[in-house]
């Protein structure tokens, strides 16, 4: 392991010794315009695109922000642990907190994968554009992007001096709720002599609290973030560039806003908690990206390093009393190199490359039900994972419009685990290999096991296009995917799973394939003043991956990650845009989304049967519809400036969180807006804006507990039953906020 990033250094070196011979590349570089598979634009189909403009419109804060821009795209947090992403598009994603699990939807700064969900959702310094890719993305991004991906490209160092500076406060509007958020952003770029070009940034949030608690009317909710970064650009050549990049953050503050639907109204912003809790967070990030013009293409290596530690106390019962509390810790460290290249032969383009990625994952957690009597338990898993890639894809030009392309990536993927059940013991730290893995804990129940197992597989995609002569395009693909295989860092009911792992015949949960058939289409006119796209797909599911969440007597919460079954989803989309006058941009966006279990192997209602009740469940994280649009409208004010109003909008249908659907949200509809003035001949602009002008509440999460009812409770589990049994854990997500801004372009 500890030898494989010499392939960066090689990858690295290879480049930098090839871009010194070559002189021919010095002197066609401005001729070559090469487009690999990575590559996106807004002509692509099944991809929203948004520039910097776009995402200063929006007042871009993380990539939740971005939750309701495009059809049938949820990016929204899980609320649990400050920062963890549980993206969904068309119908795949996760609902969980913890680092085993890994993602349907792939999440890549600067081209590099994140290994695990948590981090990837603090407050956002020196974003250039952000891509939302829909369907599976498994050729050009490898695996876990079956759902899609999320592509987040930060600021590059400039060849001339500029910068940019933002300061804001956003505070809660209505009765009860808690304190206002300040942040402070700044970026300065340009030239350091004609080869060397450097980019520094800094941020710094403090948000006092959005809710209010109940139990000592205190706010709620206080999180501080601090983000530095720093960029540098080698140009020694004019054929070659090298951009490395390193950004830390540290973040910390409350624990979640755990919302009780037993205890309090569950259409209403309440919380009452006698345990704050806390989260304390840091990363550091690193990329190095080299790019040389060979040939009659570029070649490409991208290296990554990434590490991250997050540590956790939640008041699970989500209520005034003392009942069942959790602290949690979390470390990785991840390191990744891809080298690729692309060309441009006329007829045909090609793109081919290798990836190497390997992180290390720990996760240990602690639960306190000593209200109950109860010990206090540790455990949880440390898991080493490695990947193996090639990859390429063609396209080639038939003639008459038509382009048919054929890509296939394989891979290779190793995990190996250790994992200590959550159950009654002496302290121990999962992480630092201080919990037993091996023995009895008590009579009849192991502590725990280890375990190795790989996975190799190929991923293909098949594609036709037609390019028309009138501003249409035409195309038809087959793509895919698979989403790892791996090991439940979190089993809290040791027999269970052991019967389970024993009919299985291994403890692991295994991959999940994906495979997409899609057709689509887009126009634009001429004058490229409007354009409009459809597409509709069909996904078929093997093995879906799912965490089942359950409430336990003996551990408050039960959590187990199977391939619980085969699903089938079918859907569309439709995204248009016009400009009917020079000041006036139009857009909308239309989603549906249909899916069902076709066969079932689990009991995912936890009824002790599997039958139709089962397969009549809805699948978790899939609204049904989503549709919305968007309004910018300016006016030149003379010598003043100009002033620009912006309104975003988009409705939601009501989805279940749960597999047993006992948790959901409720249908949404999310309006924000924003009025802008740019002062002529200043550089500065004043925004007011509104999120969430609407104050629909939504949940990161709702999930049934045995305990902690109140008079909202009626005793029985039910699909859609807005009263639980008993208690609820839902963190809840902010409601209505407005907020005033003064950015300056200098």
């Amino acid at each position: 392991m500890s030898q494989r990033p010499l392939w960066s250094a090689v990858s690295l070196a290879a480049i930098a010794i090839a871009q010194a011979v070559p002189a021919m590349a010095e002197e066609i570089r401005n001729e070559i315009v090469v487009t690999s598979i990575k590559d996106t634009g807004e002509d692509a189909l099944g991809v929203t695109v948004l520039e910097r403009s776009e995402l200063e419109a929006r007042q871009f804060q993380d990539l939740s922000t971005l939750s309701y821009t495009a059809p049938n795209v949820s990016l929204d947090p899980i609320g649990t642990f400050k920062g963890v992403a549980n993206f969904s598009i068309r119908g795949l994603g996760i609902n969980s907190s913890i680092p085993s699990i890994d993602p349907s939807v792939g999440i890549f700064v600067d081209g590099v994968y994140m290994g695990i969900n948590a981090g990837t959702v603090f407050d956002a310094l020196d974003v250039e554009r952000v891509d939302i890719l829909r369907g599976p993305q498994g050729v050009a991004f490898g695996r876990n992007t079956t759902g899609g991906a999320v592509l987040v490209r930060t600021g590059d160092p400039s060849w001339e001096w500029q910068g940019h500076a933002r300061a804001g406060i956003e505070v809660p509007v209505d009765h009860g709720r808690g304190g206002p958020m300040v942040s402070l952003r700044s970026v300065v770029s340009g030239p350091l002599s004609d080869s060397i070009a450097i980019r520094l940034g800094a941020l710094y949030s403090d948000d006092s609290g959005y809710f209010r608690n109940s139990f000592d009317g205190a706010d709620f909710g206080a999180a501080r973030t601090t983000v530095l970064r720093g960029a540098i650009a080698f140009r020694p050549a004019t054929s070659f560039t090298l951009t490395v990049k390193g950004e830390w953050t540290g973040s910390d503050g409350d624990g979640a806003a755990t919302h009780n639907n037993g205890q309090n109204p569950r259409d209403e912003f309440r919380l009452s908690i006698n345990q704050p809790g806390f989260y304390d967070s840091e990363s550091g990030f690193v990329t190095a990206k080299a790019e040389l013009e060979l040939g009659q293409g570029k070649l490409t290596n991208v290296f990554g390093w990434r590490q991250y530690d997050l540590s956790t106390r939640n008041d699970i019962d989500s209520s005034p009393e003392k009942i069942f509390e959790s602290d949690t810790f979390t470390a990785q460290e991840q390191w990744s190199n891809e080298l690729y290249y692309a060309a441009d032969y006329g007829m045909l383009t090609l793109t081919a490359g290798g990836y190497l990625f390997h992180q290390d994952v720990g996760y240990e957690e602690t639960r306190d039900l000593s209200a109950f009597g109860s010990p206090t338990s540790y455990g949880g898993g440390r898991q080493d994972h490695d990947v193996y890639g090639l990859y390429g894809q063609a396209d080639l030009n038939l003639g008459t419009g038509l382009v048919a392309s054929a890509g296939l990536r394989w891979s290779r993927e190793e995990k190996e685990a250790a994992i200590t059940y959550v159950r009654p013991r002496a302290p121990c730290s999962a992480i630092d290999a201080s919990c037993p893995v091996t023995g009895e804990n008590a009579p009849g129940e192991n502590n725990g096991f280890t375990d190795e197992r790989s996975w190799s597989n190929l991923s293909p995609r098949l594609a036709l296009a037609y390019e028309g002569t009138a501003g249409t395009r035409l195309e038809a693909s087959w793509t895919r995917g698979y989403r790892s295989g791996g090991y439940n860092l979190r089993i809290t009911q040791p027999q269970a799973f052991e019967q389970v792992a024993a009919g299985l015949g291994t403890p692991s949960f295994d991959e999940e394939r994906v495979d997409t058939y899609e057709l689509g289409g887009a126009w634009q006119s001429s004058d490229g003043l409007a354009r409009i796209s459809a597409a509709a797909y069909w996904t078929e599911v093997a093995g879906l991956q799912r965490e089942i969440n359950v409430p336990s007597a003996s551990s408050g919460l039960a959590q187990s990650v199977y391939n619980t079954a085969d699903a089938r989803i079918l859907g569309g989309e439709v995204e248009a845009a016009i400009n009917p006058a020079p000041a006036l941009q139009l857009a909308a966006h239309l989603g549906y989304t249909d899916a069902d279990y076709r066969e079932v192997f689990f009991d995912i209602n936890s009824d002790g049967v599997i039958d139709s009740a089962d397969r009549d469940l809805e699948l978790p994280r899939v609204p049904k519809w989503s549709f919305g649009g968007s309004l910018n409208y300016y006016v030149e004010l003379g010598g003043m400036g100009r002033l620009t109003a912006n309104g975003f909008y988009q409705h939601r249908s009501r989805y279940a969180y749960t597999d047993n659907n006992w948790g959901y949200n409720s249908a949404s509809d999310r309006l924000d807006a924003s009025l802008a003035l740019a002062v002529e001949g200043t550089g500065l602009t004043v925004t007011l804006y509104g999120r969430n002008l609407l104050d629909q509440l939504q949940f990161g999460g709702d999930t049934q507990l045995p305990f902690a009812g109140g008079p909202y409770s009626d005793g029985d589990n039910e699909p859609f039953d807005p009263a639980p049994a008993a208690g609820t854990f839902s963190p809840l997500l902010k409601g209505r906020s407005v907020g005033l801004e003064l950015s300056a372009q200098f």
